[in-house]
């Protein structure tokens, strides 16, 4: 089995059972009585729909762990890149967000401000390190590794995509899709999935420690807040449209500074190579092509597109 299948086999099942089990974890729910709390509702999907398959692929597979997944060292000058890159990505990443609200629904937002209640260690570990190391494990390091032998520009924009479906809604879909390719070609640079873990922990940890500051202040300044209302409410198209100015003012800003830190990561790692259509000499051995858009990952997109046909658009 090539590489290239072999990823889009073990996406498919991702999908398939992020699409499935939540519905048979719903249904028990309903009927024998019982609520999942906020965290055991992002535990689950972390511990039960990512690290028991990464576990059964490893052994399945028989693939090397470390190998495979990249846990090869930073140095300093990478780490200080990464951190650059995640902090100059935040106004793209904000304004495709915004811009997808105008047709879908934010579906944690509410979530996020729920989660603000708890402490600020616990928040981090839950919404910060495990989407971090588990995310990053499969789409930064299984599916970068089974698609070594495809086009770097092909492998990104599938790995983004596979990444962008995993959070199984439109909205988180827009941005992460962006994100993850982003992060792929970070990690084929650098050789490291520690870049785009770094990175990673950056995004996901800034958005809670903004929701514990709103908290604190709402705390300071007495004013009440119902997080339950804030999960439920849309919010309208006019006034996601006239927040758009500042992350787009910021995105023209950044997004050049962060090109510039993607040529010095190339420079630093000696990764000119990656770039060129036909390099002169080759470093990292020419093998022969894999097919990527294959029945499995066309199977994982209509699945994924099925199912927010059902749960956002028809309920609408």
């Amino acid at each position: 089995m090539n590489s290239a299948k072999r990823g889009n086999i073990f996406i498919l099942i991702l999908i398939l059972i992020m699409t499935l089990v939540p519905e048979i974890i719903g249904y028990l729910a309903l009927h024998l009585n019982f609520k999942l709390t906020s965290v055991s509702a992002i535990l689950i999907p972390q511990l039960g729909f990512i690290v028991i398959p990464v576990i059964l692929y490893f052994m399945i597979t028989r693939q090397p762990v470390k190998k495979t997944l990249l846990f090869n060292k930073l140095d300093i000058i990478n780490v200080l890149l990464a951190i650059g890159i995640g902090l100059l990505i935040q106004p793209l990443l904000s304004l495709i967000n915004l811009v997808s609200q105008i047709f879908f629904e934010n579906k944690i937002s509410g979530t996020i401000f729920t989660l603000a209640e708890f402490p600020l260690w616990l928040l981090l570990i839950l919404v910060a390190v495990l989407p971090a190391i588990n995310e990053e494990i499969v789409t930064r390091g299984i599916l970068l590794t089974n698609y070594k032998n495809v086009n770097i520009f092909k492998a990104a924009l599938v790995s983004g995509l596979s990444f962008g479906m995993l959070h199984m809604n439109a909205n988180q879909f827009s941005y992460a899709f962006v994100m993850g390719a982003i992060l792929f070609i970070l990690v084929k640079i650098t050789g490291s999935i520690f870049s785009s873990m770094l990175i990673h922990f950056l995004i996901n940890g800034l958005q809670m420690v903004i929701a514990k500051l709103a908290l604190f202040l709402q705390e300071i300044f007495g004013n009440s807040i119902d997080y339950d209302l804030i999960a439920q409410e849309a919010v309208s198209k006019d006034a996601i449209i006239s927040l758009l100015p500042i992350p787009l003012i910021l995105t023209f800003i950044t997004l050049p500074l962060v090109f510039l830190l993607f040529y010095a990561a190339v420079k630093h790692n000696k990764k000119e190579y990656l770039f060129v259509k036909a390099p002169a000499e080759v470093i990292e051995p020419i093998k022969s092509k894999d097919k990527i858009f294959d029945v499995y990952l066309i199977s994982s997109i209509i699945i994924f597109i099925a199912h927010v046909i059902i749960k956002e658009i028809l309920v609408l």
